[in-house]
């Protein structure tokens, strides 16, 4: 019986990818006590699977493995299992032969593997316990079988043993896997870390050289899913057929955000998995050899540094069958190829560069990077140094990334490990400083010219030798796309010196922040200077600010723009100091400051200032900041009238509403026609602010000027202010500004008392009484001392005939304290009574 195709598994690099597509799930740190969610699937136990050398030595994961010999150790450690299967999962290896026809197998150059094609099953093992097989022979492919209820070999053993035609697709299929989790990652990479100086398209033709595949120019303007499935489509032929524009893609391929996504989603979905082979395969392992085992077929994801997640399709069980679990990985069953540098390669410390790589047979370039922990060996002195290896542009070509190392200048070679055993490139790598540019700094004057919308400013750089610049581009940091600018090198300077680099930088269409200049070296080492483009320079507005003569130190408002990016002033006649400013703010229109006269200031005098600004070294020079005024006038005194004497007595500190009230004003620095203010100084009492020159006259308020340094004010204060204003007044004049406010009184309206009249009307233990005047509503309680009050019987009534005055019935005890005796009123909300000029 002829099995079509089977719908497998993912090999190693898949899961390399996986890890950066699902990393936000992973939990950070990876630790691998982790339970991970698999991508799109389900989680089904964690483990490690390990190779350990027959002849001693660090194990390594699978994954890195390019033979496994004989005698060599495969070693499993679980690392989580669900409790529901912990204690019934068992685990099982299968291993290919070298010697099996496997496709396109690299032969083992004139060495005989030895043994038969059969696939070897080994020993099924508890799931929940760390077990080891010793390899049997040389070894092509391994796969794991899972069984979370159990297991039973023999019928695993059966199914390859009926079916020999399953190794070629096994094979076949993880070959197709390795190219679709390699371009996953590719694609993970490029949209996690873009570089602006290369494009997607230039990234896939690293990719297209390494696995010989021809990846067509994607439309970047058409969805995910459709550029996926035609990355697709290339990588993995048999989806030839397969049209996403007449498919109807799954929710979560249609709502995946970037290319990774799409290509890993729809390479594991439906109908995509059907055209890529399996269907036929594993429906007849469960309705042909096996009626009651469920063979589903599996993933691996990355767990900690060592680690793997095993993740299949999430779908439930079917009753009556037994769920097993199939993955496998092909090794790439091939010795160290022969390779060495076409030339001696030129290579710039702490850059990048290409190596072109032949290999003795074509064929083995792509095998290059399977070595690991790649480094340069000094060919003068024992030093090896751990370097970064990539995949180059071409098949024979590797990228070697210097950037992070630090190596002095000297020839080296190129080695690695595969497996357990050195390897080296033949050919001599001769390592050479380029222009230094660490020191490299902008010269302060430019830097500070560098202002958003200032237009074109000659950029001049120093501390380096710019000999080898050949290019230098400008982008906005954290942007990709790189404009190339105009640059000058100074004439007549020996190779070495130190130099002078001028760039032409147009501020006219920058905004403010961080910006790169790229300066690109012979050999194309790229150096990055980090200028900033500053936003526009604060300005100060209704200048000049008047400050006064005589003052210990005053404040004053600044007024302008950007003022948050003022750090501090100096003038020569006065110091500052400016209030901070709020670490989010942006825009600032005012900012005060605290202003000392030295005594070099006189009056008259205009004073200039520095303005030091945030980022900018240089200050900026602005002329006729303060002006000097005299100074300010100072309310010294007062004294207080009242037209007649209210009916209630006032406390310290009281002025009466309804009646005038006449102020004595006593102020020095008086200048002709002074403008005095009256104000609440606590918000919530005003009325009406009121202003008045002296010699004017407002309603019956009214300022005379009454001799040197004397102001006579009369006015209602309750035209002001209602009960409970602070009243305050200010003095200012035309030159000098305003006075400090001065405190006139407390304004309280009292109620008018006409008559008093004591009844023998009794109320329980008092007798009845009868007050007469106005605004008695203000009336709480009343009694014969400031101590003892007593209630008052109900609320005024209006006199007949005559709408403003009141009545007020009140209960006093009896006898009084003394013939005439005065009564005391309680005002509402005060603890103490108040002496009253009525009596019995």
């Amino acid at each position: 019986m002829k099995i079509p195709h089977i719908r497998a598994i993912m090999t190693s690099k898949v899961f390399f990818l996986i890890t950066v597509l699902t990393l936000a799930a992973s939990a950070a740190g990876g630790g691998e006590g982790f339970t991970p969610a698999c991508a799109g699937s389900l989680h089904v136990g964690s483990f490690r699977l390990l190779v350990e050398p027959a002849t001693g030595g660090a194990p390594l994961p699978l994954h890195d493995v390019n033979m496994i010999q004989p005698g060599e150790k495969l070693r499993y450690e679980p690392v989580h299992l669900a409790p529901a299967i912990k204690h019934k999962a068992r685990i099982a290896l299968l291993l290919v032969p070298a010697s099996a026809h496997l496709p396109d197998q690299v032969q083992s150059r004139g060495e005989s593997s030895g043994g038969d094609q059969d696939i070897e099953v080994l020993d099924a093992q508890p799931a929940r316990d760390s077990a080891e097989w010793v390899v049997p022979a040389r070894t092509a492919v391994v796969g794991l079988v899972f069984g979370p209820h159990g297991l039973d070999v023999k019928k695993v053993s059966s199914l390859m043993a009926k079916n020999p035609e399953v190794i070629s697709e096994l094979t076949e299929y993880a070959d197709q896997t390795a190219k679709v989790g390699a371009l996953i990652a590719l694609l993970t990479e490029y949209e996690q870390a873009p570089d602006p100086n290369r494009s997607l398209d230039a990234a896939l033709q690293g990719f297209s050289s390494q696995y010989n595949v021809a990846i067509p120019k994607l439309d970047t303007t058409a969805p995910p899913n459709q550029q996926a499935a035609q990355m697709l489509r290339a990588v993995v032929p048999s989806l030839q057929t397969y049209d996403p524009l007449t498919s109807t893609p799954t929710t979560a391929v249609a709502q995946t955000a970037g290319l990774a996504g799409a290509v890993a989603m729809l390479f594991f979905g439906t109908p995509v998995g059907l055209v890529a082979g399996g269907a036929g395969l594993f429906l007849n392992m469960r309705t042909l050899m096996f009626p009651n085992t469920d063979f589903r077929s599996a993933i691996v994801q990355p767990l900690g540094s060592k680690g793997l997640a095993l993740c299949a399709k999430n779908e439930p069980e079917k009753a009556r069958t037994r769920v097993a679990y199939l993955w496998m990985m092909r090794v790439p069953n091939a010795p160290a190829p022969a390779a060495s540098l076409a030339e001696t390669a030129y290579v710039p410390m702490g850059g990048k560069c290409t190596l072109k790589v032949p290999c003795a047979k074509p064929a083995d370039s792509r095998l290059l990077l399977r070595a690991r922990a790649w480094e340069l060996a000094s060919a003068t002195h024992r030093a090896e140094v751990p370097v970064k290896v990539e995949v180059g542009p071409a098949a024979d070509s590797l990228e070697l990334d210097l950037t992070h190392v630090k190596l002095p200048a000297g020839e080296y070679r190129l080695a690695a490990m595969w497996d357990w055993e050195p390897f080296q490139v033949a050919g001599n790598v001769d390592v050479r400083p380029l222009g230094d540019f660490s020191k490299v700094k902008i010269a302060p004057d430019s830097a500070d010219h560098l202002v958003e919308g200032s237009g074109p400013v000659k950029v001049q750089l120093n501390g380096a030798d710019f000999e080898f610049v050949e290019k230098v581009l400008l982008v906005r940091a954290g942007d990709k796309k790189a404009t190339e600018i105009a640059f000058t090198l100074p004439k007549g300077k020996a190779q070495g010196e130190q130099q002078s680099l001028e760039a032409e930088v147009n501020t006219s269409a920058l905004e403010a922040g961080s910006y790169h200049l790229t300066l690109t070296q012979t050999g194309g080492a790229d150096q990055v200077v980090t200028l900033v483009i500053h936003p526009p320079n604060p300005k100060l507005e209704n200048l000049p600010w008047r400050v006064n003569l005589g003052e210990p130190q005053q404040t004053v408002t600044l007024r302008g723009t950007g003022l948050e990016r003022l750090a501090r002033l100096i003038s020569p006649e006065a110091t500052w100091e400016l209030a901070p400013a709020r670490p989010e703010a942006r825009g600032l229109k005012e900012r005060p400051a605290t202003i000392k006269l030295l005594p070099a200031a006189h009056q008259g005098q205009l004073i200039s200032a520095s303005l030091f600004v945030e980022e900018i070294q240089a200050p900026l020079e602005i002329p006729g900041v303060l002006q000097v005024a005299g100074p300010r006038a100072k309310i010294v005194g007062i004294s207080k009238s009242f037209a007649q004497e209210p009916d209630v007595k006032l406390r310290d500190g009281e002025i009466p509403a309804g009646s005038a009230v006449s102020f004595a004003l006593r102020a020095e620095n008086l200048e002709a026609r002074p403008q005095l203010s009256l104000a609440c100084a606590n918000e919530g009492y005003g009325k009406q602010p009121l202003s008045l020159r002296s010699g004017d006259k407002n309603g019956a308020s009214q300022l005379d000027f009454a001799g040197e340094g004397l102001l006579f004010l009369s006015l209602d204060p309750g035209v002001v202010g209602q009960t409970g204003c602070q009243l305050s007044a200010t003095i200012t004049t035309d030159s000098a500004g305003n006075s400090d406010p001065f405190a006139l009184g407390r304004i309280i309206r009292l109620p008018h008392l006409a008559k008093f009249t004591l009844t023998e009307q009794k109320l329980g233990e008092l007798f009845a009484g009868m007050l007469t005047g106005q605004d008695l509503q203000m009336i709480e309680k009343t009694g014969w001392d400031a101590k003892t009050g007593f209630p008052v019987q109900g609320i005024p009534t209006p006199v007949p005939g005559s709408p403003q005055e009141q009545t007020l019935q009140v209960a006093l005890p009896w006898p009084p304290p003394s013939p005439h005796a005065p009564v005391y009123v309680w005002l509402r909300g005060e603890s103490e009574g108040r002496l009253t000029n009525a009596m019995y």
